[in-house]
């Protein structure tokens, strides 16, 4: 985790001073899975993230890399939490990251993020679109996107002889 802030950190020796890092609220941020299985959907949540927002002299985000553990994820159901520990292989991955490689502005209250998503020893870029509000002092960014389970890796769970789906969508918010 350590290593992925470093970098963040260090990729950019040429920044004026203008700029800001400013680390995400943990008390206001929270990402949640959600899948389905022909028997029953559910969902897991993790609010413990850690992540770092870069922003320019305008206040505007230019950078984001937020982390947290696979084992923090919860589902409300501890046996079920176990098995995807096991099928995600969290002893031997155990984050989930994101670091942006672009952000750009469609207007004030929307952004349009690409970036790289490190799931089980597998780095993928994905892209997504942003809601951007305020909130009291806070800026909130809130948003959705689908990753496959296959793109990362990861075989899909069975249950009564029926594999679960492979898409996974992924909310989350992040606030700081």
């Amino acid at each position: 985790m350590k290593l992925l802030f470093a970098l963040f950190l260090g990729c950019t020796p040429f920044l004026s001073f203008s700029q800001t890092k400013v680390p995400i609220d943990k008390s206001q941020s929270s990402i949640t899975y959600a899948m389905n299985h022909i028997m029953h959907a559910w969902e897991g949540t993790s609010n413990q993230l850690n992540g770092i927002v870069q922003l320019n002299n305008s206040g505007q985000v230019e950078k984001v890399a937020i982390i947290t553990k696979v084992s923090a994820f919860d589902s409300k159901s501890s046996n079920r939490d176990a098995h995807m520990m096991e099928v995600t292989e969290a002893l031997k991955f155990p984050t989930i990251s994101f670091q942006s490689t672009s952000i750009e502005y469609a207007n004030k209250e929307k952004l349009l993020v690409k970036g790289l998503l490190d799931f089980h020893g597998v780095k993928k870029e994905i892209s997504f679109e942003g809601a951007m509000s305020k909130k009291g002092t806070k800026t909130i960014v809130s948003g959705n996107f689908i990753f496959l389970l296959e793109d990362f890796k990861i075989e899909r769970p069975s249950f009564m002889l029926s594999k679960v789906d492979n898409e996974v969508k992924v909310n989350f918010e992040a606030a700081w």
